[in-house]
């Protein structure tokens, strides 16, 4: 009786093998498309812009006398800025991306703002001391900054309007 019972679990053992590598090398058989069940896709999370109206297809701009402040929205609540002159202006719009390391030596920042309302809260921090931010959305072509610097107590007012990429690739520069 004993072998008998060996045999059987031999054949046993012998069958699962041969299931486990059959179904190892079988391709997987799927499930008829009306069959299979389907999983939503789970919606972005809602970030900080959300319902403010601003625009991430290119970036918003300021001139002041021969300076160019420009900054650029990303939907998960980050702000890169950089300022030059009139004379860099053109390649100022390449350091916009969300990725940017921040140089405060050359006036580049990649901060991450906080929204209060229907208000927009950023920091920057220069090579000394802080300056902050304070603005709103005026259309999605406008949006308008307080700016307060803590190194040399100055207040600006400050207009950026929106330039897009396409306008930019297609070489209408702002004037």
């Amino acid at each position: 009786m004993t072998r008998t019972i060996k045999t059987a679990l031999l054949a046993l053992i012998a069958i699962l093998a041969v299931v486990v590598a059959v179904k190892k090398f079988m391709p997987a058989v799927t499930a008829p498309a009306e069959n299979r069940k389907v999983e939503a896709e789970e919606p972005a999370p809602p970030g900080p812009f959300d319902g403010l109206g601003l625009r991430y297809d290119g970036h918003y701009r300021c001139e002041r006398g021969s300076l160019r402040y420009l900054m650029r929205f990303f939907p998960e609540g980050r702000v890169v800025m950089v300022g030059g002159t009139k004379d860099v202006e053109a390649t100022l719009p390449d350091f916009l991306i969300r990725d940017t390391k921040g140089d405060p030596s050359i006036g580049l920042h990649n901060v991450m703002a906080e929204v209060r309302g229907d208000s927009i809260f950023m920091v920057t921090r220069p090579l000394r001391g802080e300056i902050t931010y304070r603005g709103k959305v005026m259309s999605p072509a406008r949006v308008h900054f307080f700016r307060h610097s803590h190194i040399t107590g100055a207040d600006y007012d400050m207009d950026y309007d929106f330039v897009s990429d396409s306008a930019r690739a297609s070489g209408q520069q702002p004037s």
